[in-house]
């Protein structure tokens, strides 16, 4: 992380090697975008390519290509974008664009905070004028401050679902705060902070109606940045099944060393319920009391329970009664407590009293 004038921003993407190559969490696939691999998508459109020789042709692929969503859209901060072009244009450009702010909000902040563009081509075998793109490509994705998103969302849908999370409460102390994810210096290392959560991944890559979210951007570097080195995060199928929960930010998402601290946190936690329980967990791997832990604390994280005393027995309880134990209640009141807004230890003391008042099935927990 490095202090910018704008504020602390990460540097770097994920490490996928090799040209075209995919690297996977199992539930978010980062694809390394080259010009050898534009047939992943169907190919590149030639008219485009040929109207377009400033952009590689695979990022014309994952945006145009045959197998591509329909829509594709910019991402972007107006005063980033200002600083490239030397004016703040995005509310005269011949394109449809929104502000993710409303109202006082929007007139605050004017030409600055994100701004979301339509780039979607009706038919990029006969692009017609693509001035705004020729622009795009020649002078801004070149800079690494634009984040482009290529979706099935159409253009109010998918505004609605990113205005969500302009701000966001942090888990650490529930403050409130800015999340600056239009700005791929944040976004990008932030995609690879919560690759093995799928609570956040479901509300970051998928929207509420089940359109898959695809993020390219470019690696920091500016204008020396190689912009065949774009990484493509796009979903796994699966996230659309995940259910939707609450999204809150940690700290250790953008601290490095915060997220070891967590890390072994989370390790000295699974130690300690195989020392609790060693008859129980008898045959249950390391790794694999390991991973109920740290699905538990992010699951549960994201309904606002931080206290580590919490977290552990919610952690004990997924061990031997499921992932999704809390749906064993008919009445559904365990999942409401959940999703409440009282303070953390009355929630957890409610939960608890209806937790041991019916019996859920252990075998659900030994999968």
């Amino acid at each position: 992380m490095i202090d910018g004038k704008d504020g602390d921003y990460w540097t770097s993407l994920p490490d996928v090697e090799g040209d075209g190559q995919d690297a996977s969490s199992g539930l978010l696939v980062f694809h390394k975008i080259a010009g050898a691999e534009a047939d992943a998508w169907g190919g590149c459109p030639t008219a485009l390519f040929a109207a377009l020789p400033e952009a590689p042709p695979t990022l014309l692929a994952a945006l145009y290509g045959p197998d591509a969503p329909r829509r594709a859209y910019l991402l972007v901060d107006g005063t980033l974008r200002a600083l490239i072009a030397g004016l703040f244009d995005l509310d005269v450009i011949m394109v449809h664009a929104r502000s993710l702010f409303e109202d006082e909000a929007a007139e605050t902040t004017g030409e600055s905070g994100p701004w979301l563009v339509d780039l979607s081509i009706a038919d990029p075998n006969a692009p017609g004028d693509i001035s705004v793109l020729r622009d795009f490509f020649a002078r801004h994705w070149p800079a690494g401050l634009s984040v482009l998103i290529s979706t099935n969302a159409p253009f109010d849908v998918l505004r609605g679902h990113l205005r969500r999370f302009t701000k966001l409460p942090v888990v650490d102390d529930e403050r409130m705060l800015t999340f600056r994810f239009w700005d791929p210096r944040v976004l990008g290392p932030f995609l690879d902070a919560i690759a093995t959560d799928p609570s956040r991944l479901r509300r970051m890559t998928v929207t509420d109606d089940g359109h898959p979210i695809a993020y390219l951007l470019l690696p920091a570097g500016g204008e020396d940045a190689d912009r065949s080195e774009a990484i493509h995060f796009a979903p796994v199928p699966a996230l659309q099944e995940e259910p939707l929960r609450p999204m809150r930010l940690r700290y250790a998402d953008f601290d490095a060393t915060a997220r070891a601290q967590a890390e072994a946190r989370r390790a000295h936690m699974a130690d300690r319920l195989r020392a609790d329980f060693p008859a129980e967990l008898a045959d249950r791997p390391p790794k694999a009391v390991q991973a109920v832990v740290d699905a538990a604390v992010a699951r549960f994280e994201a309904f606002g329970f931080r206290d580590h005393a919490h977290l552990h027995l919610f952690a004990a309880w997924s061990l031997f009664y499921g992932a999704t134990f809390e749906r064993g209640d008919p009445t559904g009141e365990l999942e409401a407590i959940l999703r409440g807004d009282a303070p953390e230890a009355e929630r957890f003391g409610a939960f608890r009293r209806r937790f041991e008042t019916f019996a859920v099935d252990s075998q659900r927990g030994a999968a």
